[in-house]
């Protein structure tokens, strides 16, 4: 796919439902064979994204029903003053005609924000705009117009188009939704709002460098940067001040509670599960058992995925060859040389695979004691993966398969709501965003 100028824009409206719409401007050339990933889109030329075609900010356009990663090379990645100050990036701005001069926003302590975060300094779009430096991407701009009574996302051009983003739009929509719904009569006023909101697993900051040598916070107080709602994990350190963290956009989550501010309905996934309702939690009654009966280990079932790249670079999945066959000791039980050569490597990996040698450690322990009905105390192992770009089983992957062919038990049956509650204890090992 290329294309040539194409400027996007999503918004959401003041409608019945309010809900959002996808426009677009430029011309767009289809791959014929890429056709079937966007032929659910919808553009409308729209004399907004005229005014303000040339601006820093790339405007978005997406569809309720699109499907994002083809979109990667609509983008343009043209570099815009990438370095250039805030203030000759507002004054660029400014003789655009892109925001007008001395524009003030209302402060955002009129949101609905946890008690510790609501006694928060009045700032301006100058302090909105500094977050966009801050960011490799997943960001938005968010506007509201009061002309137009429209919500509006703005992506910089400067930011990479990723995956990530599909989660920030749903994001976006749900919050124009839940600021109509909860304050009305503000958002039928006259008076102008912006804000910047976040997401991802965590936040996708630049600072890279100054999180990894613990200099903290990573953002000088002299910025004043506004109000970050990050809709995801956020750093358990104060590196960004501004940023506040927000529920995770996914169904079980943010729609949870925003049906719940809607409708005063909890969503099926927090109701016990039954035959009218298969998506629902397990409790003892739904699998007829007490704490007694549940079997004494500590279970985890999931998908191999990285681990904060960018935060713990260092760590890292076992390399079969170098981290087990290589160190395995010949002379001795064949599934001991291979746990005790992989425990040398222990410090080096991901919490995931430091789960998988609890585990190969437990099961060889509860077999050396040879205990009849001895249960090992742990089982942590994968049951998913990503390969060649697609989810597997890892059983149907050769990379999990040869440490499991050894005793190194990588190799996990999936797992159902069921299955897990038969077991006394859980653990929650760190993934994309923990």
């Amino acid at each position: 796919m290329t294309t040539n100028n194409f400027h996007l824009q999503l918004q959401c409206r003041s409608n019945p439902q309010h809900h959002c719409f996808a426009a677009a401007q430029g011309e767009l050339t289809i791959n014929p064979n890429s056709v079937s990933m966007i032929e659910n889109l919808t553009y409308k030329i729209l004399d907004r994204i005229r005014r303000r075609r040339n601006s820093v900010l790339l405007i978005i356009a997406v569809s309720m029903a699109l499907y994002l990663p083809p979109l990667t090379t609509l983008l343009p990645h043209d570099k815009f003053g990438a370095h250039s100050s805030d203030s000759r990036l507002l004054r660029r701005l400014r003789e655009e005609g892109t925001i007008p001069k001395d524009e003030e926003i209302e402060i955002a302590h009129q949101l609905a924000l946890p008690p510790q975060s609501r006694s928060l300094a009045p700032y301006n779009l100058e302090n909105v705009l500094q977050a966009v430096d801050l960011f490799h991407n997943t960001l938005f701009i968010v506007i509201y117009d009061p002309e137009e009574d429209t919500f509006i996302a703005y992506y910089s051009r400067n930011h990479k188009w990723v995956a990530s983003v599909a989660k920030l739009i749903n994001s976006f929509k749900i919050l124009a939704n839940s600021l109509r719904l909860m304050f009305p009569e503000r958002f039928q006023s006259e008076k102008e709002f912006a804000i910047a909101i976040s997401s991802g697993d965590y936040p996708a900051v630049s600072m890279i460098e100054c999180i990894r040598n613990g200099r903290f916070p990573c953002v000088s107080k002299e910025l004043n940067v506004a109000p970050i709602f990050h809709f995801g994990s956020v750093f358990t350190e104060n590196i960004v001040p501004s940023m506040i963290a927000m529920p995770m956009p996914q169904s079980n989550h943010l729609s949870c509670y925003h049906r719940w501010a809607q409708h005063g309905v909890l969503c099926n996934e927090y109701l016990p599960r039954g035959l009218s309702n298969p998506n629902g939690l397990v409790f003892g009654d739904t699998v007829g058992l007490t704490w007694d009966d549940l079997i004494p280990s500590v279970v985890w079932r999931g998908t191999d995925f990285s681990y904060l790249t960018k935060m713990k670079p260092a760590l890292r999945k076992p390399d079969f060859e170098t981290d087990v066959k290589e160190k395995m000791n010949r002379r001795i039980d064949e599934k001991e040389s291979a746990v005790r050569a992989i425990r040398k490597s222990y410090n080096s990996l991901i919490p995931r695979w430091k789960g998988v040698v609890w585990t190969a450690q437990a099961e060889l322990a509860a077999r050396k004691n040879n205990e009849k009905g001895k249960i090992p105390w742990a089982n942590i192992k994968f049951a998913g993966c990503m390969h060649e770009g697609q989810k597997a089983k890892v059983g149907d992957v050769e990379y999990y398969q040869q440490f499991d062919a050894i005793g190194i038990p990588a190799v996990g049956e999936g797992m159902s709501l069921e299955d897990l509650a038969r077991y006394k204890y859980h653990i929650d090992l760190g993934g994309g965003g923990a």
